[in-house]
């Protein structure tokens, strides 16, 4: 944890902790971004390890973002405050939602082109 030190209207100093914000976006996003390499890992990988986690990249991504603008904007009136976690599983999570719908739009378009 930081610590932010603040004087008070007596005129002492009182140190005062600031909890770190973000975690939540930085872990989401991180996990959303690991299960893109699912689908890449070996055969001998049962299927379902493989293929399942797929369905959640995107829910975890939005769950990702939304929870990193939350703490950034609760951040806004806190000194001190450090926003490195919230702002990297926003992009993070950022990354695991537009990934996935551009492979999804390429390959409408791919199948579309193969049918002409």
């Amino acid at each position: 944890m930081t610590s932010a030190e603040q004087t008070t209207g007596s005129g002492e100093q009182v140190t005062v902790r600031v909890r770190p914000r973000g975690t939540t976006s930085l872990a989401l996003g991180a996990a959303a971004v690991a299960m893109i390499i699912c689908p890449l890992l070996p055969v001998p990988v049962p299927t379902w390890v493989r293929f399942l986690p797929v369905y959640f990249i995107v829910p975890a991504g939005i769950g990702a973002v939304a929870s990193g603008l939350v703490a950034l904007r609760r951040m806004r009136t806190q000194k001190g405050a450090d926003p490195f976690r919230a702002r990297a599983g926003v992009m993070l999570g950022t990354v695991a939602i537009v990934l996935p719908l551009a492979v999804i739009l390429w390959a409408i378009w791919a199948l579309s082109q193969a049918y002409e």
